[in-house]
């Protein structure tokens, strides 16, 4: 497999999502033009070989999330053929309280679902805003019941 052919740059996007015709093939003929400017090919296959220290980072950053319990929005492309489709589970398992999304995307989801992404953003940076604020409002209600003696 040629990971910088036009197929290869094509199937990124696209993934195995039935629906072809929602994409813009633009997205992957720039993207094809440009892996293959002067020095691209070695770039991308040092990026390539480099992911596995990605892979082997998982642990640390499991542990870290189950640890830390941090507010979490996952949105995933359920046509994604680079990633597992139980992906999303795992990290409902690490943090319970996530926010998992799988949409009808690709690997890059924002091709096809922007408007989407645009709303779950929205949503899920409006309830950090309350959250934030109720804890800081519980703050100052606690530091105005206490005194120093």
């Amino acid at each position: 497999m040629n990971l910088l052919s036009l197929q290869t740059t094509r199937t990124r996007h696209v993934g195995n999502d039935p629906n072809v015709e929602r994409y813009d093939p633009d997205l992957w003929t720039d993207e094809f033009a440009f892996l293959n400017q002067p020095a691209q090919a070695d770039i991308q296959s040092d990026l390539f070989y480099d992911y596995r220290t990605n892979v082997d980072a998982y642990p640390k950053w499991q542990a870290w999330m189950r640890a830390r319990q941090p507010r979490l929005l996952v949105i995933w492309g359920k046509y994604d053929l680079s990633f597992e489709s139980s992906e999303p589970e795992a990290y409902q398992r690490d943090v319970p309280n996530a926010e998992i999304h799988v949409l009808e995307a690709g690997h890059f989801a924002l091709d096809t679902a922007a408007e989407e992404i645009a709303e779950l953003l929205r949503g899920f940076l409006a309830t950090s805003e309350r959250s934030r604020s109720a804890t800081s409002a519980n703050a100052s209600g606690l530091a105005s019941h206490v005194s120093v003696r």
